[in-house]
Formats: structure tokens, C-alpha cells, sequence
């Protein structure tokens, strides 16, 4: 068992790592409509006896696993749903069947599941089924049976799929949605467990509690209801803080329509920034943390990110929760009454209920040979409400703490396009932005505690000064080529971009035969995306992969969709054919919601040449700045 006594404080301590901090960074693109990303107390640990408790331990075992349960002291009634992912193949983090397997038997449980509304190779009961029993899950289900709660129906709006059940009302606030469309099958059981993995997620920003009893119990077209924040049912790809309150919404249906038989469970292992339902998730930045439990779906999904607000290597996964503002979805859910963002920590591992968050230990130490001094008392520093504002000609920000200053900013075009913030003890820092963002300051010391709420770019009615810009001579001859294949014009809006930057010349892959909008249908099940994605043999012939005078390009940049995790496969003829050698090649990509994970790295090894470096992704509205940054950071010539 391990040693749970080096522990971390939660208020106090990020307090006095405030303290200590004299400089500022700015935390950048918030998008407007979504609170602050975090709340104004960062670490909701808490020492209230009224607060729910969330039960933790740093083993990860199927013994552990068992015990956390054991401590809930959950007594379910009649059929008994455990509620997991089955996980997109082929390699996603899903909660492997060695781990879970002994507790779905203990309480002899059925593993239950919904098909998915965005594709891929779960989007069906009949491959779904075969996922399940490649993965093992169909061998620790009850009966040898996983339930796919929505297989009876045979589209997306087949209504012999789903029942619909109500969200109740709220405490407080307004609900999102006031229905909730669930698989049929659910009806058939008598009590819930929600077993999640948590992780990140490309749309949601992290998926624990929540999202597992949300997106995971709702039947397609309820996915695309809560996606859509309660406007469409066949429309999977919305997300923004209507689909955030959206699921707190259904989470709170789901739990009122089990009144209350539900205790929920997250594994917090394999912290990868994307979701099982990416068969090929970037690896994880974050080392494994425990198993943590609770009644309350908030408390636990709350703990969670306070836990890996502490952990080593986090940046990854914050931006990641940030940049969807992941946040969101708890403040609802405590507004509507679905549970408490604070929380008791109660340690299984033995059995204490401390004032702190336990963290596994760190590596072996040796033992001091005097007795440590005391610590000091922390002395709390102020909040900043500081107030970036563009109007009347002068861009000003409030309410610095410290000696931090805004020494330079630029609004060109009708846009926010640059803030200097400067401050002794790290100097001059340059930040692209845009008008309308949302920012935070935070510390630039020790684990990037935020210390202040939002600040919101806003601006005023301005008349640009009329300039002469500055003329940009031609380059010589082009060493530098963009080539790119573009279904929507959004990678090639991408492709322009750095072409723009680079002075490259471009080259557009052309489909011999060009897809129409009806080819790029998505939630048609026969369209020709879907049919050429589930075809292992496809192959999509170009109209040429000739590039005029290939051999005088030493940098090429190459672009796609992502389409299911990877790079479209409508450039493969010229990735395999094309002879790179001698050249560095630079791989970009353009998203909606998947996030590049390996995908990158895939395209690269089906040449056979060439010098590749790692991919970036760009989402659907990438800016100037954005790919600026990206290709200043490559350290190309």
C-alpha cells in the first residue's frame, strides 16, 4: 500500500505559489459566451461536512477497483447497468476487461453501450458488436452480453432506438434542453453504475462522470440533441457551452429517471488529451493517478481536473480542457442542483478523510536528519478584476497585481492583433489575440496557478489610422511548396496561409473523381466517405501527383482533413509514390473536433522518404496569427 503522506494543499497553497509570483503570461483564446475557464477558487477541496464525498485511492487494480466500489456502500436493485466506453479501435485508452472485469461480476452487471452518430467503426450494432468482442468486453458482461442500447433501431432517427425521458427541473438557472433522448434499452434496468475513463476530449475538453452518462447513454440522435445544445437531432458536430450545459442537462435526466440508484466511478489512467472514441489518441503527458468515486457526478468530475491541475506535465491537458471550455459543464450542473463542485477527499487507502488531495508520492527521498522548520502561514494575494479594453483610440488593462505592466498593444483591421505584457522578474512577453477573446493571467512560476478571473478583450468604435504598409520584397525563386487536398476549402484556406507567410507555391490534389456534398455526408451511413472508409481496400485516384520541378523544393508542407483520426486517405497515392528524399516535409491538418493524436506520424511511415516532422492541426477557423506562430516555431528557413 502506498504511502499517502506527502500531500498537497489545496487553497493554501495555491495561494502561496501566488504570492511568490511577480510576472504574469496570458492564457489565450478564450471563446466569448463561456465563463472564465476556471472558477474563482481554483481547488474545490473542502473541509464542510455538508460537501459530498469523493473516494480516492492511487492503487490501480482490479482489487482497488473493487475495494473504491465496496466503500460507496451502493446497494443496487434488480438489472444492473455498468456504463462504460468500448472504445474506437484500434488502440484507444477504453478501460481494459483485466481491470473492470471482477467488479461487472461481482455485482453481476451488464455492460451497456450506445452506437455512435459520428461514424467510425461503432457507428453500427452489427461492427459494433465485433468491436466488443475484439476488445473482451462481451467475457466479463453478464451472460456474455453487452447491451448496445439503441441496436433496435436501424437509422439515426428511427425512434424504435431511443426513449425519450425528461430533464427535471432545475434548482436554480435555466435547463439547456428539457428532454433527453436515451438508448430504448435502458428502460430495462433497475440501477446505474457509471464507469469512466477520464481523459480529455476533442470537443468536450475532458469526459468523466458526466459526459459518460450523457453523450455515452444517449442513442445517436440524442447525441446529436445534446451536441447541438437541444436544436438539432441529426447534427453531431456542435459544441460550445450550449453543448456543455446540454450535458449536464441529460446527466441530470439519466440520473433523476434511476431516482438516484446511480454511484459513479472514474479510472483516472492512460490521461491522454483525447477521447476512446479515438482509435489513435496522443500518447499521455501525465502520469497515472488513481481511481476516484462518489454519488455525486460534479464532486467527482471536479476532484478529477483539481487532481491533474497538480499533476507534473499537465499543460497538454489543460489547453486541451480550456480550449473547449471544459469548465462549463460543472458550473451548470451545480447550478442546476445536479451536485456540488466542493467536495471531501475520504483516502481508502487509509481510511481518513484529510484536508487535502492525495497524490502518489514521489520518487524516494532521503530522510531528513533534522526536524523540518515549520511552514509559514500563507499571506493570500488580492484577485485581480483586471478589464482589457480597446476604445476611443487607446487600449488600456486595469488592475495589474505587482509590477506586471501592458507596455504595447496593436489593433489593426478591427482586430486585437498583439498585447506585451512585461514585468521585472520575466520580462517582455508578446501575445497574438483577437478582438472578443477572453484571457487569464497566471503565474509564471512553479504549476501555472491562474490568479485572476476572465479578462475580455472588448472594443470601441475606432478609425484606423490610414498607413502605408510597408512593402515585402519578392523572394527569389520558391524553394517552398504547399501541397494540400481540400473537401471543404478549409485546408485550403490553411494552405493560403502558410503560403502567404512563406512565399511558398502551391499544389491542389485533385480528385480524378470530385466529391460532392452528398459524398461528404457524414451521417449518411451510405454515403461515400462512409463507404470508402469502411472499405480496407479504398483508393482514391488523383488527377495528377506530378508536381512541376519537384526537385527544386527543399521544404514541402502537406495538407489534409482529418478524416476518423487520420489524414484523409485521398492523398495516399501521392505520399506513397512521391519521392522525397532530400527534403523536409511538414504535415498539417484541419478539424473540426479530432485532434491530431498519431496521425501524423502514420502518414509519414507510409513514405519512404524524406525528413518528417511532427504534424499540426488547425480547426476550422484557424487564424493568420495562429499559423504564423506555428511555422515561426518550426525554425525553418
Amino acid at each position: 500500500m502506498k504511502d499517502l503522506s506527502a500531500l498537497k494543499k489545496g487553497a493554501a497553497f495555491i495561494a502561496s505559489m501566488a504570492l511568490i509570483c511577480a510576472g504574469f503570461a496570458v492564457f489565450t483564446h478564450k471563446d466569448a459566451g463561456i465563463d472564465a475557464a476556471y472558477a474563482d477558487d481554483v481547488i474545490y477541496l473542502t473541509d464542510n461536512p455538508d460537501a459530498p464525498d469523493v473516494y480516492m485511492t492511487t492503487e490501480i487494480t482490479p482489487e482497488a477497483l473493487v475495494k473504491i466500489y465496496d466503500r460507496l456502500g451502493f446497494e443496487p436493485e434488480g438489472n444492473v447497468a455498468v456504463k462504460m466506453s468500448t472504445g474506437e479501435p484500434p488502440n484507444s485508452n477504453y478501460l481494459r476487461p483485466e481491470l473492470i472485469g471482477d467488479l461487472v461480476k461481482k455485482v453481476d452487471g451488464t455492460i451497456v453501450e450506445c452506437n455512435t452518430a459520428y461514424g467510425g467503426s461503432r457507428a453500427s450494432t452489427a461492427a459494433h458488436e465485433q468491436v466488443i468482442k475484439d476488445h473482451g468486453l462481451d467475457t466479463i458482461s453478464k451472460d456474455g452480453f453487452v447491451d448496445i442500447m439503441d441496436s433496435d433501431g436501424t437509422s439515426l432517427t428511427d425512434d424504435r432506438a431511443y426513449i425519450e425521458i425528461p430533464v427535471p427541473a432545475p434548482k436554480s438557472g435555466t435547463s439547456r434542453i428539457t428532454q433527453d433522448y436515451v438508448g430504448a434499452h435502458l428502460a430495462n434496468y433497475d440501477s446505474l453504475i457509471s464507469l469512466a475513463h477520464f481523459k480529455g476530449h476533442a470537443m468536450a475538453g475532458f469526459g468523466g462522470a458526466i459526459k459518460n452518462m450523457s453523450i455515452g447513454i444517449a442513442a445517436p440522435t440524442g447525441k446529436c440533441w445534446i451536441h447541438s445544445g437541444g436544436t438539432s437531432r441529426t447534427n453531431p458536430w456542435s459544441s460550445g457551452p450550449t453543448f456543455q450545459e446540454a450535458m449536464a442537462d441529460a446527466t441530470s435526466a439519466v440520473s433523476d429517471f434511476f431516482d438516484g440508484k446511480v454511484v459513479y466511478i472514474n479510472v483516472m489512467n492512460r490521461l491522454s488529451i483525447d477521447c476512446d472514441c479515438n482509435g489513435r489518441p496522443s500518447e499521455p503527458d501525465i502520469h497515472d493517478i488513481g481511481i476516484l468515486a462518489s454519488y455525486d457526478p460534479v464532486a467527482l468530475d471536479q476532484a478529477c481536473l483539481d487532481l491533474i491541475q497538480q499533476a507534473d506535465n499537465n499543460t497538454r491537458f489543460l489547453n486541451r480542457v480550456n480550449s473547449q471550455g471544459g469548465y462549463h459543464s460543472l458550473e451548470h450542473g451545480a447550478e442546476i442542483g445536479l451536485g456540488s463542485r466542493e467536495y471531501n477527499i475520504v483516502d481508502i487507502d487509509n481510511e481518513e478523510t484529510p484536508t487535502e488531495i492525495p497524490t502518489a508520492p514521489p520518487t524516494a527521498e532521503p530522510t531528513p536528519t533534522a526536524t523540518p522548520t515549520a511552514e509559514p502561514t500563507p499571506v493570500p494575494t488580492p484577485r485581480q478584476q483586471a478589464t482589457m479594453t480597446y476604445a476611443d483610440g487607446a487600449l488600456t488593462i486595469s488592475d495589474l497585481v505587482g509590477d506586471a505592466k501592458l507596455i504595447h498593444a496593436s489593433y489593426t483591421n478591427g482586430a486585437l492583433s498583439g498585447v506585451e505584457i512585461t514585468d521585472a522578474a520575466n520580462g517582455t512577453t508578446n501575445i497574438p489575440t483577437r478582438s472578443g477573446d477572453k484571457f487569464m493571467l497566471w503565474s509564471a512560476i512553479g504549476e501555472m496557478i491562474p490568479i485572476s478571473s476572465a479578462i475580455t478583450v472588448e472594443t470601441g468604435t475606432v478609425t484606423e489610422p490610414e498607413t502605408t504598409p510597408t512593402p515585402t520584397p519578392e523572394p527569389e525563386k520558391s524553394k517552398t511548396i504547399v501541397v494540400y487536398f481540400s473537401a471543404t476549402n478549409t485546408t485550403e484556406g490553411v494552405a493560403q496561409k502558410i503560403s502567404d507567410y512563406t512565399g511558398a507555391d502551391m499544389f491542389e490534389l485533385r480528385p480524378a473523381n470530385p466529391y460532392t456534398d452528398a459524398d461528404l455526408n457524414w451521417n449518411d451511413r451510405n454515403s461515400r466517405v462512409n463507404a470508402e472508409h469502411n472499405d480496407p481496400d479504398r483508393h482514391v485516384e488523383l488527377e495528377t501527383i506530378d508536381v512541376p520541378d519537384w526537385d527544386s523544393y527543399d521544404t514541402v508542407y502537406i495538407g489534409a482533413p482529418i478524416w476518423w483520426q487520420e489524414f484523409s486517405w485521398v492523398i495516399d497515392d501521392f505520399v506513397k509514390n512521391v519521392d522525397f528524399t532530400g527534403k523536409t516535409v511538414v504535415p498539417f491538418c484541419t478539424s473540426m473536433s479530432s485532434s491530431l493524436g498519431q496521425s501524423a506520424q502514420h502518414l509519414a511511415a507510409k513514405s519512404s522518404s524524406g525528413n518528417w516532422l511532427d504534424g499540426m492541426r488547425f480547426g476550422t477557423s484557424a487564424t493568420e496569427t495562429q499559423v504564423r506562430n506555428w511555422i515561426d516555431s518550426l525554425n525553418l528557413d
